[in-house]
């Protein structure tokens, strides 16, 4: 077995031009277990682990792709719920089951369903563009018994399973790490056109009730610096108007500094003043990776709480946004904190503004990332 460790992009175009073949068993690292796969197209490959396994055959194997767009690239129709869940959970350690039609995979199928995620590790995306198919993945074990987490127990007691390693710095794989959460959608066809579902087939690192959660109430998440002038106006008007509209979406808020504190009056005040209740109660709070998680979409008010974001969450820097920049307007949603009403009920104003304009894009699925 030929171990690579953290190759850069340079040497793994390398790799895969002139080392590489396509009926290679794989180890490699999807940024929370160690895996063994191969080739989606090798049938020699499939055969080897599917042996190793003592599998019959390839159905049920979870195929890695390197982003969503590989569904549009294959012309695979992806439902709009399920489309939401991977702008939030991709890349992430969620694999999703749907039915995809009749396509060249049908072999990886289980009632017609194929099992897709795409994976954290952002060196195995890359391989995974480079090769230009996916990469069929299971653990490293024999039926029955625990995964192997650890690259020296790979190597000592499986490495007759493999033809290469793709690793990232060994550092960096947890001995602790837990396989991903599955889950099959079920449309209404499946189910006597009841409304579409998802049933949990295994839990793991990404607890099932958010993804459930997530799946019937998408979650917007605005953010300012402290959480009690701006964000809580935008959360409140979200939900206010999401819930004028007939929409199953769900609103939060926070900030970027340690929370506890309550809203700020005049944020208050315009808001009882306008019909809007509910935010009599708000406690600010600092944003977290599960916070993160949680969000379909995070807009905040400034460009640089965005880039700080991003830099803070790389794996979730494709949905986070300004506010602004998410309806179309340049430039900032200045802060409120220590003027007078009127200036208040300016931001306030703008604020309104965009939340209706965000509200129509959500209604006519004219938000994309």
């Amino acid at each position: 077995m030929k171990l690579y460790v953290n190759p850069g992009i340079r040497k793994l175009k390398r790799i895969v031009d002139k080392e590489f073949d396509r009926d290679f068993t794989v180890m490699h690292y999807t940024g929370n277990m160690l895996g063994i796969g191969c080739t989606s197209s090798s049938n020699i490959a499939i055969a080897r682990i599917s042996k190793l396994k003592m599998r019959n055959d390839a159905a049920g194997f979870i195929l890695l792709i390197p982003d969503r767009k590989w569904f549009d690239d294959q012309h695979i129709w992806v439902p709009d719920e399920l489309r939401r869940l991977m702008q939030q959970y991709y890349p992430g350690n969620l694999t999703i089951i749907f039915d995809i039609g009749k396509s060249h995979l049908d072999r990886f199928a289980v009632d017609r369903k194929i099992a897709f995620r795409v994976p954290v590790d952002p060196m195995l995306r890359v391989f995974l563009d480079m090769i230009g198919e996916p990469l069929i993945s299971t653990s490293i074990n024999y039926t029955g018994l625990p995964p192997v987490t650890e690259v020296e127990k790979a190597q000592q007691f499986f490495s007759s399973w493999f033809d290469i390693a793709i690793l990232p710095e060994l550092r960096s794989i947890s001995p602790e790490a837990q396989p991903s959460t599955i889950v099959e959608y079920q449309s209404p066809g499946d189910q006597g056109n009841v409304p579409s579902a998802l049933k949990c087939v295994r839990e793991g690192s990404v607890p099932f009730y958010e993804v459930s959660q997530s799946f019937t109430s998408p979650k917007v998440t605005f953010v300012c610096t402290a959480n009690i002038c701006r964000s809580p106006i935008a959360e409140h008007l979200f939900k206010f108007y999401a819930k004028r509209h007939g929409m199953a979406f769900g609103g939060d808020s926070c900030g970027l500094i340690e929370g506890g504190g309550t809203i700020s009056f005049n944020s208050l005040r315009l808001l009882v003043e306008r019909g809007v209740e509910g935010a009599e109660g708000h406690v600010s709070k600092q944003i977290d990776m599960a916070l993160v998680n949680r969000s379909w979409l995070i807009l905040t008010m400034e460009e640089r709480q965005r880039d700080f974001l991003r830099q803070a969450f790389p794996l979730a820097e494709h949905k986070i946004f300004t506010l602004n920049e998410t309806v179309g307007e340049k430039g900032d949603v200045s802060d409120p904190y220590g003027s007078g009403l009127d200036y208040y009920s300016s931001i306030y104003d703008q604020i309104d503004d965009r939340i209706k304009r965000l509200i129509t894009l959500i209604k006519e699925d004219g938000i994309d990332f």
